[in-house]
């Protein structure tokens, strides 16, 4: 009579077993702060990320069709910079799209989704989490990080006022009149580049920030005249100006922007003005409103989807919301924790170069003060020097957890000429400090030396900006491998000693052909660094000018100019060409050339 009550007991047992047991593997999902968070039931919905177990079947088909999932521009980077992830691996994949109908399904909004990071980003509630929770292709949900930035806008500054900043002393020698804008720009060697050609063409860089409020400020006009993509991540749509209904109003992107690829003679020029540009407005400014990490990663995506060489990101995440519960702090800086480090490796890894500020949290002697991302392996980190060359006293120290010495390079964070924001009329010009300043000037000495050498890997990319940096002989914690140097990173990345190199003619010409020649022959240069004004004329052998071929301003390219010269009606006879090119860098001495041909008839 026992026995139908023990058995009763023991179906009892192995059935609250059971549901332990699923309770504890639906609850080990949540991560830890995950679930203190909800513990403390202060707040109904949280931000968090949901992880899928799996991208679906047949992914070895699918990873055989690439042009399915990345663009052909993506694909072409990828090659060209022998990226590490190849042409197309498995986080290039879509998400599972059965899964993310199975969130919606359950009145859940998602809010960005990562193929990367094979995750979505949502708002949920405790109740919402569980039940996702419980979903057999959910393997962790955790909370999307989110920070809290100052903002301070330093003081205008008319440019009918005499900055107090150390003049340009030999503006007059280059190419073009950089204005108060010198000083910057030669702390890093850039106008020597500059004159050899190297100027960001044919590179495409992403800028993340918070908001680009005066795109009409004229050292952008050559940047539109280009093209330019743009995309908001917080109010999701393509305006990353300031509008109306929208949250967040930004202008920090307009300043970082303007020390990347402004343009404006006389008064600023930045490294890379002939580069295109992708703007992503990633921040939240309002100050009731945190920013978001997951709005970064999307756009690492976004842009890497539209084949970017190079992001740079005025960004730093580290101190989050006063009172949060979840907080990266100095030990989370290894190059794996912060999910936006963990984006910013893996753009990396597909091919672009990286760059970011180190962070404005100046020097903790018992450990490191980065900001994320700046902590990842392939980062290039930018701190921040004055213009004595010393390290400024706001910018952010290594080593990361894990030893690496961090920042990387350095370049100009304070007293910056950049363009004005959008507020008000009077002004055109101001300054501004931080490592935010000094990133985009770096960034675009990258755009420089991809310009030219379009094959180098993020690696060596890397490697030659340290190399080249003033205190490659004694890296350190406090100041990396020193202050970039454009001109000598180019000429390391052609195998050429800096110092060593010579400058070369601004133009090859190249015999005539057919010669002799009856009646026509072709005459071909090609303008190797500048565009020019150039003059081909025809001479006799008395020195008497027979005919002017070409008078006009050309641009330099990469093929030659072709010039057909027709002698019908002359007599035969020895005659010579001559062709002489003007440049505006007065530092070329090497301007003219002639050449014999022979008219048989």
């Amino acid at each position: 009579m026992k026995k139908p009550f023990i058995s009763v007991f023991i179906l009892v047992i192995v059935i609250l077993s059971l549901s332990f047991s699923e309770y504890k593997n639906i609850n080990a999902k949540l991560s830890e702060r995950l679930t203190r968070k909800i513990n403390a039931g202060k707040q109904q919905e949280f931000l968090v990320w949901i992880f899928f177990k799996d991208k679906g079947n047949n992914i070895s088909e699918k990873l055989s069709k690439p042009l399915s999932y990345i663009s052909k521009t993506s694909i072409e980077r990828r090659m060209k910079r022998k990226a590490k992830s190849g042409v197309l691996e498995f986080s290039d994949l879509a998400l599972n799209n059965l899964y993310i109908d199975e969130i919606i399904k359950s009145g859940i909004k998602i809010k960005n989704t990562s193929k990367w990071l094979n995750a979505v980003s949502c708002y949920a509630t405790a109740g919402q989490i569980n039940l996702l929770a419980e979903k057999s292709f959910v393997n962790k949900i955790d909370l999307v990080n989110t920070f809290k930035k100052d903002y301070k806008e330093n003081n205008k500054i008319n440019l009918k006022q005499n900055l107090n900043l150390p003049k340009n002393k030999s503006k007059n020698i280059h190419t073009f009149d950089y204005g108060d804008s010198y000083d910057q720009v030669e702390l890093i060697n850039v106008p020597m580049a500059h004159d050899s050609g190297y100027c960001g063409q044919n590179v495409l860089i992403a800028s993340f920030d918070s908001g680009f409020d005066n795109l009409a400020h004229p050292c952008f006009d050559s940047i539109k005249a280009r093209g330019l993509r743009t995309y908001d991540f917080v109010n999701h749509d393509t305006i990353v100006g300031n509008v109306q209904g929208h949250q967040g109003d930004g202008s920090h992107g307009t300043r970082t922007l303007s020390l990347l690829c402004g343009f404006s003679p006389g008064f600023l020029i930045s490294p890379a003005f002939r580069s295109k540009l992708i703007l992503c407005k990633t921040e939240n400014t309002e100050s009731e409103t945190p920013v978001e990490e997951d709005n970064w990663v999307a756009a690492a995506e976004w842009v890497d989807s539209l084949g970017a060489d190079v992001i740079t990101s005025s960004l730093g995440y580290l101190e989050m919301d006063p009172g949060s519960s979840h907080t990266y702090d100095w030990t989370d800086m290894d190059g794996r924790t912060a999910v936006v480090t963990i984006g910013a490796n893996w753009a990396a890894n597909k091919g672009i170069v990286v760059c970011n500020s180190a962070g404005n949290n100046g020097l903790d002697t018992l450990h490191n003060s980065l900001n994320a991302p700046a902590d990842g392996f392939d980062v290039i980190s930018v701190g921040s020097v004055d213009y004595m060359g010393d390290r400024s006293f706001f910018s952010s120290v290594g080593p990361t957890v894990d030893g690496r010495i961090k920042p990387e390079v350095m370049a100009l964070g304070e007293g910056n000429i950049q363009a004005c924001p959008g507020y008000g009329n009077d002004c055109f010009l101001n300054t501004g400090a931080g490592t935010s300043f000094s990133c985009p000037m770096s960034a675009g000495v990258v755009a420089m030396l991809l310009s030219a050498k379009p094959d180098m890997t993020v690696y060596e990319v890397r490697e030659v900006l340290k190399e080249t940096a003033s205190n490659s002989y004694d890296p350190n914690n406090e100041y990396g491998w020193g202050i970039v140097d454009a001109w000598s990173a180019i000429q390391m990345a052609f195998g050429i000693e800096p110092g060593e190199f010579e400058l070369p003619e601004i133009f090859t010409l190249d015999q005539n052909y057919p010669n002799p020649f009856n009646p026509s022959t072709n005459i071909t240069y090609t303008l190797n660094y500048h565009d020019s004004h150039v003059t081909l004329k025809i001479y006799d052998l008395l020195g008497r000018e027979i005919r002017t071929l070409v008078n006009e301003f050309q641009d330099k390219r990469s093929k030659p100019y072709m010039v057909k010269f027709d002698a019908s009606g002359l007599p035969a006879g020895v005659y010579f060409y001559k062709l002489t090119v003007e440049t505006p860098n007065a530092i070329y001495d090497n301007k003219t050339e002639t050449k014999k041909m022979v008219l048989v008839k």
